[in-house]
């Protein structure tokens, strides 16, 4: 069984060169007895003239554009050559058997393609191996996601619209409409150092009406429950391209509702046309 393992990385600093490499010796350190392909998608455009070096095994591409989430990601998959791809942030430290256990559920049940690791998230059911669905840092932790290579003839290349913010939520989305299975594996520990957000700047806060110029915002996005979307331009354009693609809040929340009564009856395939419809 071969494993290729992405991460993504900016190898600009001491610290993040450290890093990086915690995440890389925790990977080799574990799962002796599986056959590992590392590879690196860098982006510091000047990393093979830099001091920052990463071990021999570890193949470092360098694309030459800039960083977008999903289009580097797609660069690895593309150069990967393992029967299962797993594409992670550069702030992980695996423990052992992390793979194995994933490897373990998807032996026992083959219509599952796609995985991620427990994660700190609270458990929705103590004795199960795993738990089955799409949300979004419930089930889906897109910090380290596990794939059949499989799924992405199923799929194709991740969709490269999203550059950094709603990647994980349009992933999973992808997989709810084609119907295929995402599992999280309660056995599989893999943790995410998370830094705390930036306190936001008041010059970041001046900005704001400068940036929301530029963009057609949906009425209900004015609203108070939602001011948390118009922060950052960032995370608006995110949000945007999110609900262009798959609807407003509303309209999400109840194609999903027919999308779970679908698959609940073994109906999941019309799950294409409830969520490619556009109402």
């Amino acid at each position: 069984m071969n494993l290729s393992i992405i991460i993504l990385s900016k190898t600009d600093t001491i610290d993040l060169h450290t890093m990086t490499m915690n995440c890389i010796n925790s990977l080799m350190e574990t799962e002796h007895s599986i056959s590992k392909e590392l590879l690196l998608i860098e982006s510091n455009k000047d990393y093979f003239n830099s001091d920052f070096k990463y071990p021999d095994f570890v193949n470092v591409i360098v694309p030459g554009s800039d960083f977008n989430f999903h289009k580097f990601l797609n660069i690895g998959i593309k150069a990967s050559k393992g029967d299962y791809i797993a594409l992670c942030n550069n702030d992980l430290i695996f423990h052992e058997h992390w793979f194995s256990a994933i490897l373990e559920i998807a032996n026992k049940n083959k219509d599952i393609l796609s995985f991620s690791p427990k994660g700190t998230a609270p458990l929705l059911n103590q004795n199960a191996e795993f738990s089955l669905g799409y949300k979004v840092r419930t089930h889906v932790n897109g910090w380290c996601i596990v794939a059949k290579k499989e799924l992405f003839d199923k799929i194709g290349l991740l969709d490269e619209k999203f550059d950094f913010f709603y990647a994980d939520n349009d992933y999973a989305m992808t997989l709810k409409r084609r119907n295929i299975k995402h599992a999280r594996v309660h056995n599989s520990h893999v943790i995410h150092l998370e830094k705390p957000a930036a306190k936001k700047s008041e010059k970041t806060l001046d900005k704001k009406k400068d940036f929301l110029k530029r963009y057609k915002i949906p009425d209900y996005l004015w609203r108070d429950d939602y001011k948390w979307v118009l922060e950052t331009e960032k995370n608006l354009s995110g949000f945007l391209k999110f609900h262009d693609k798959w609807g407003s809040p509303v309209l999400y929340y109840r194609k999903n509702k027919i999308c779970d009564i679908l698959m609940r009856y073994k109906l999941g395939f019309l799950n294409w046309f409830v969520l490619g419809f556009k109402f």
